[in-house]
């Protein structure tokens, strides 16, 4: 395992961009596992990665699975569609997909799919994080005290990733970084 280091909004994404082209080099397909604590804004950075593409892999070459929901885009509207949450049909999902990219983002993606080329731990500032909870979780106040409670991502014993990231989630630098690169795909015709 490679840890590449912890890098902040566009940095982090460039440093991911680099290692994923290296990978396609490599191989045809690249699993990239999207960890964080609830509220750090796992779902948030799947649907950008949807809408705009990731780096210089336009969307029509990812694949975005969040929490057991597969999300496509034709243009700016998210279309989803929902898988059963057991690992066996995820990960052959996962395996027969024709994506050059598959993005999977889940609190413990270990419990889904048994490896990944990549794993990115996305982290926020606390203080946004638990306020990201506490809107989303108003009206369950037991939920919102559970989710506050998590500190640390489990990660399952069997589960097996090749580089690791630590992404300090900064939702408008990635947002900027990835419209940036849309841009350029769309100049350059690629």
């Amino acid at each position: 395992m490679i840890d590449l280091g912890t890098f902040e909004g566009k940095q982090g994404c460039e440093v991911l961009r680099r290692a994923v082209n290296d990978l396609l080099r490599e191989k045809g397909k690249v699993v990239i596992a999207l960890a964080g604590l609830p509220g750090a804004g796992k779902t948030h950075v799947a649907k950008q990665f949807v809408r705009f593409g990731f780096g210089n892999i336009p969307r029509r070459d990812i694949t975005v699975i969040d929490d057991n929901t597969v999300y496509t885009t034709r243009f700016w509207r998210l279309h989803w569609e929902k898988l059963p949450g057991e690992k066996k049909i995820i990960g052959d999902f996962v395996g027969t997909a024709s994506a050059k990219v598959i993005f999977f983002s889940n609190w413990i993606p270990g419990r889904f799919i048994d490896n990944a080329d990549v794993m990115i731990f996305l982290t926020t500032d606390e203080e946004i994080r638990l306020a990201r909870l506490q809107k989303r979780y108003r009206h369950q106040p037991d939920k919102f005290l559970i989710q506050k409670e998590k500190r640390t991502i489990p990660l399952e014993d069997s589960f097996q990733y090749g580089k690791s990231l630590t992404l300090i989630n900064n939702s408008r630098e990635i947002t900027a970084w990835l419209i940036q690169w849309m841009i350029k795909r769309t100049i350059t015709g690629k």
